[in-house]
């Protein structure tokens, strides 16, 4: 019997091109399956990043000169006297980087890691928000 995957994504036709994209919107990753996605909401962004299998002390998160750097590293192992005969899960280390917008307060940025997702909570500031233009009357 052959051990093989027939779909693997993060060796898939798209990754070069998805990898170019994201490093044009200000965004870089490798290996992909740190999966990420950012939602906004009016006073806050969240991040979401995929990291099955990690604890705290397997991912470390930076700011710094206006990007978020997230980063750490899966292990691959196999009990001694072992061989590892198929894998098509992703080991090794993966490094996601977000070019923050103006207006996040760095300083309130939280981080908590659950079921195997990292979510980020980045509070906007308050001149991130709209702006509303009082019109005074004319003379």
């Amino acid at each position: 019997m052959q051990w093989n995957s027939l779909l693997n994504p993060a060796n898939g036709p798209f990754v070069a091109l998805r990898r170019d994209v994201e490093r044009h919107l200000g965004m870089d990753s490798e290996p992909t399956y740190a999966g990420l996605s950012v939602v906004e909401s009016e006073d806050r962004w969240t991040v979401s990043v995929d990291v099955p299998g990690l604890s705290e002390g397997n991912v470390n998160i930076t700011v710094q000169d206006g990007l978020l750097v997230i980063e750490g590293e899966r292990q691959l192992n196999a009990p001694e006297n072992a061989r590892i005969v198929f894998n098509d899960r992703s080991a090794g280390k993966f490094r996601r980087t977000l070019r923050l917008r103006e207006g996040v307060d760095v300083n309130s940025i939280d981080a908590q890691l659950q079921h195997g997702v990292l979510t980020l909570t980045l509070q906007k500031t308050a001149e991130a928000g709209a702006k509303k233009i009082a019109i005074r009357a004319g003379n």
